[in-house]
C-alpha cells in the first residue's frame, strides 16, 4: 500500500513575496488582480508580524474582495496606519509556479518521487504531494518524518501544514483541517498517531501535522467538511440542501444514487479518498534538470570520504552537470548533493548561489565548506549531485589582449557565495532603499540572495501597482544627500539671526565654522500614523574653510543636529 505525504504552504504567494522581500515581513502584504474593467481585486492576503496590540481583530478579507473594500476592512481592524503601510503587488501565477517547481525539486531530500498538488480554482497549485511508501523508515517513522519535513521548511522561513495518509486526496484533505482532526480524536479519546503521546508539549499547542493510520481515512476524515474533497461549490450547496455537510456523511450514502442524482465529480472524489481509483499526479516542469550520482559497490566509511579523493569524486559528478547547462548557456543558481547513508536518511547539503555559475572548482570548494559542518552517517552508500534551479548566464565583455588578472565581479560573487556557504545565507546583508521620508529609516538591512530553494526576485512583478500607490523601491530622498550619513544626529551650538532663519555659524568637535552659503530649508516630516511624528528643516551649508555639511533644525524643540557631511 503506497503513502502519500502533502506539504500544504497556506497563502502560497504571500509567502513567496516574503522569501523574495523579507523587508516586507512588518507590512501586510494585498495581492491583487485587475480584471477587463480596470477594477482590482484581492486573490490573497497576509501579515506576517501583525502589531502586538491587536492579536484578537484580525482582519477578514477574502478573496474577490475589491482593493479599496480590502483596505476599508483593514483599516477598521488594524487601525488606518495599517491601510497606508500595506504592500500593494500585482498577482504573478507564474512566477508563484516557478517557485513551486523549485521548491519540489529541493523537497526530493524526503522522497524521490515528488509531484505537484492540485490546482485550486485559477490561482494554481499551493501543495506538494510526496510518495513516502518506502523512505519513511530512514527519517525514524512516519510521525519524524513529518516532523522533520514541517521544522525544515520552517527553517527556510515557510509555514507549512503536513499530512501523511494512503491517497493523495486522503492526505491534501488531512493537511487542510489538522486541528478539526486532532480536536474530534481528543473529544473520542483517539489519536492520529501512536507517536504523538512521546511529546507531551504538543499536546497544548496547534499542531500542524497530521499521520493517518493505513485503512483508515474513512474514520479518521468523516468529520471533515465537504470542501475537504475539492468539490465544486455548487455541489457542496446542492448536498447541504439535503442535509449533507461532512465526508461521513457523504459516504454513507449509496454510490449509485449519488451518480444518478450528482456529477460524476462526486463519487470521482470518493473513489479517490478511497483509493478505488488512481488519481493522475502532475510533476514539476523542468525534469530535465541534470543529475550525477555514484553509488558505491561497498557501503563506504565517511571518514574516507575527506581529501583529495572525494574532491575529485565531487568535481567529476558537478562536471557531469555543468556539461549540457553550458551547451545552453546556463549556469547553476542552487545545488543539491545528497550522501545516502546506510540505515538511516540521506544527509543533504544545499548549495546556493548569488549568481548562475558553470566553474566546477567554485561549486566543490562551496560543498566541501558546508560538509565541513555537517555530520555524516558512519556508513555512505550513494553520493547524488542534483542541481535545483538554474538561470541564464551573464555576458560579459572580453578583453582584446591578454594582461595581468583584475579583481572584478567573479571575486566578489565569489567571496558573497563563500561567506553565505560558511555563516549562512541570512548573515549576508546588503543595504536597500526604502520609499520612507525619515534619512535614517530610508533603508533596510536584507540578505543579498534569496533563500535556498527559491527563485530569486522578478523585479517587475507588482512594479505598477505598488508604484500607483506609492511602494516603490527607491528611496524617499528629495533633493542631493551627503556622501556620509551619521549612524544617530549630533546636536549643535548654531547661530542664526532669527529663531527660524538659515544657520550663520556653528560648533561642532570643539571648532567653529563659519557659513559662507546655505540652501535651503528642505522640510522633511513623517506621517502621524507612525508615532511621535518628526518634523525638520535641513540645510545644505558651506563653510569658509570648504566643508559642507547637512544640518537640520527639528521644529518641535527648534535645535539644531548634524546629520552628514559631504566628503
Amino acid at each position: 500500500m503506497s503513502r502519500i505525504m502533502t506539504i500544504w504552504l497556506p497563502r502560497w504567494p504571500v509567502q513567496r513575496v516574503l522569501q523574495q522581500q523579507p523587508e516586507c515581513r512588518s507590512r501586510p502584504i494585498v495581492l491583487c488582480r485587475q480584471n477587463h474593467r480596470g477594477l482590482l481585486t484581492v486573490t490573497s492576503w497576509g501579515w506576517a508580524t501583525p502589531p502586538a496590540e491587536t492579536p484578537d481583530r484580525q482582519p477578514r478579507i477574502r478573496p474577490g474582495m475589491s482593493l479599496a473594500e480590502a483596505m476599508a476592512v483593514l483599516a477598521a481592524s488594524s487601525g488606518p496606519q495599517a491601510c497606508r503601510l500595506a504592500h500593494v503587488v500585482d498577482e504573478d501565477c507564474v512566477g508563484d509556479q516557478q517557485a513551486l517547481e523549485t521548491l519540489a525539486r529541493w523537497c526530493r531530500r524526503f522522497s524521490p518521487v515528488v509531484a505537484l498538488g492540485p490546482a485550486i480554482g485559477t490561482a494554481g497549485s499551493d501543495s506538494l504531494h510526496l510518495d513516502v511508501t518506502g523512505t519513511a523508515h530512514f527519517f525514524g517513522g512516519e510521525s519524524a518524518l513529518a516532523r522533520t519535513a514541517l521544522w525544515t521548511l520552517a527553517a527556510r522561513g515557510l509555514y507549512a501544514r503536513v499530512a501523511i495518509a494512503d491517497t493523495p486526496t486522503a492526505a491534501w484533505a488531512a493537511a487542510r483541517y489538522p486541528e478539526r482532526l486532532h480536536a474530534s480524536q481528543a473529544q473520542t479519546g483517539g489519536l492520529l498517531t501512536p507517536a504523538a503521546g512521546q511529546y507531551g508539549r504538543w499536546r497544548h499547542r496547534q499542531q500542524r501535522w497530521v499521520v493517518v493510520p493505513p485503512g483508515q481515512q474513512r474514520q479518521l476524515l468523516g468529520s471533515l467538511p465537504l470542501a475537504a474533497l475539492r468539490l465544486a461549490p455548487d455541489a457542496c450547496e446542492t448536498l447541504a440542501e439535503v442535509g449533507v455537510t461532512t465526508v461521513g456523511q457523504l459516504l454513507r450514502l449509496s454510490r449509485v444514487s449519488l451518480r444518478q442524482r450528482f456529477e460524476p465529480e462526486v463519487t470521482l472524489r470518493i473513489a479517490h479518498l478511497l483509493g478505488e481509483a488512481v488519481e493522475p499526479l502532475t510533476f514539476p516542469r523542468g525534469g530535465d534538470l541534470p543529475s550525477a550520482t555514484e553509488a558505491f559497490d561497498l557501503p563506504v566509511l565517511s571518514r574516507d570520504l575527506v581529501g583529495d579523493a572525494f574532491a575529485r569524486l565531487l568535481r567529476v559528478l558537478v562536471g557531469d552537470c555543468l556539461q549540457p547547462l553550458r551547451a545552453a548557456s546556463r549556469g547553476i543558481t542552487s545545488l543539491q548533493v545528497r550522501l545516502d547513508g546506510d540505515g538511516r536518511g540521506p544527509t543533504v547539503i544545499d548549495v546556493g548561489l548569488f549568481r548562475p555559475t558553470v566553474e566546477a572548482t567554485h561549486l566543490v570548494d562551496l560543498i566541501l565548506l558546508r560538509l565541513e559542518r555537517i555530520r555524516l552517517a558512519r556508513e555512505i552508500t550513494a553520493v547524488t549531485v542534483e542541481v535545483v534551479a538554474v538561470a541564464a548566464l551573464p555576458c560579459r565583455q572580453q578583453v582584446l589582449f591578454a594582461g595581468p588578472p583584475t579583481a572584478g565581479t567573479a571575486a566578489v560573487d565569489g567571496l558573497l557565495d563563500r561567506l553565505a556557504s560558511r555563516l549562512g545565507r541570512s548573515a549576508v546583508i546588503e543595504p536597500r532603499l526604502v520609499a520612507d521620508a525619515q534619512p535614517e529609516a530610508a533603508w533596510a538591512a536584507v540578505p543579498i540572495a534569496g533563500r535556498v530553494g527559491l527563485r530569486q526576485a522578478r523585479p517587475q512583478a507588482g512594479r505598477q501597482v505598488a508604484r500607483r500607490y506609492g511602494h516603490g523601491q527607491r528611496g524617499a530622498a528629495g533633493g542631493s544627500r551627503p556622501t556620509f550619513l551619521l549612524s544617530r544626529p549630533q546636536p549643535l551650538e548654531v547661530l542664526a539671526l532669527a529663531p527660524e532663519g538659515p544657520p550663520l555659524r556653528f560648533r561642532w568637535r570643539g571648532q567653529d565654522h563659519r557659513v559662507d552659503r546655505v540652501r535651503g530649508p528642505e522640510r522633511i516630516e513623517t506621517a502621524w500614523w507612525r508615532g511621535p511624528t518628526v518634523r525638520r528643516d535641513y540645510y545644505i551649508v558651506e563653510t569658509a574653510s570648504g566643508g559642507r555639511f547637512w544640518l537640520f533644525r527639528g521644529l518641535r524643540r527648534q535645535s539644531w543636529f548634524l546629520h552628514g557631511t559631504y566628503g
